[in-house]
């Protein structure tokens, strides 16, 4: 059991919210405004090409500029989709849309969350991302009561895993390093961020991935329900 914790942050998409499922939803959205018929297997093509492109951008070895990105997916992707469809800004503003109303969260995470509530201990979400796609899906799901404060990078103007993002927060709600701990499925964003911030870490890991960064969490779950046996 960890002693003297007083609030947990966790990590958004891919730890409390389901973001593929998100993604899903949103692009099947996408397709009915725009009067085109979806197909499963859209998704498996859009997901890594956004991908790619974001994290060339975090690794400066995009190739173009990054205020371009949202609207340059959509250009690729309907492309390799053969899918006659020019408008990509339109696109992009109907698959935000989309996404903002989704709110799926993972397994367990309303189980965990309603747990540690009860518990007593203050809840709190640091999340990368921009305001009008995170903060709607997290304030729209099953979780948002128990949710003291949300941090999104684009709102304070700076990403995980700089330790910046997490010192806002322990400022902001007058907390001590060592009386919260982060709780993330990315060893490069959420757990390096936590190290950076002197915060302890717990790595969720539902896909029993290999650590190939060199980053070693405090502690390592595959499902949430495993965060009951530590608080």
């Amino acid at each position: 059991m960890l002693e003297n914790i007083k609030a947990i942050i966790f990590d958004a998409d891919d730890t409390i919210i389901n973001h593929k499922e998100c993604e899903k939803q949103a692009l099947q959205y996408l397709f009915k405004k725009i009067g085109k018929k979806y197909s499963d297997q859209y998704q498996d093509i859009f997901r890594p090409l956004d991908w790619k492109l974001w994290e060339d951008a975090t690794s400066k070895t995009n190739i173009i500029e990054v205020e371009k990105i949202p609207e340059y997916r959509f250009e690729l992707f309907f492309k390799k989709v053969n899918i006659e469809y020019n408008n990509y800004k339109k696109a992009n503003e109907l698959f935000k849309e989309g996404f903002a109303k989704t709110s799926y969260l993972t397994p367990n995470a309303y189980e965990v969350v309603k747990y540690l509530y009860d518990k007593g201990y203050k809840i709190y979400v640091i999340t990368n991302g921009i305001v009008e796609l995170q903060k709607p899906r997290i304030m729209n799901s099953a979780i948002a009561p128990y949710i003291s404060s949300i941090i999104i990078s684009e709102q304070v103007g700076v990403s995980k895993p700089d330790c910046k993002i997490f010192n806002i927060l322990l400022k902001k709600e007058k907390l001590k390093s060592h009386e919260v701990i982060m709780i993330g499925d990315s060893l490069e964003k959420d757990i390096k961020g936590a190290q950076n911030a002197n915060i302890k870490s717990v790595w969720y890991n539902p896909y029993n991935k290999n650590n190939n960064y060199y980053i070693t969490p405090d502690y390592q779950i595959k499902d949430l329900l495993e965060i009951k046996k530590l608080l």
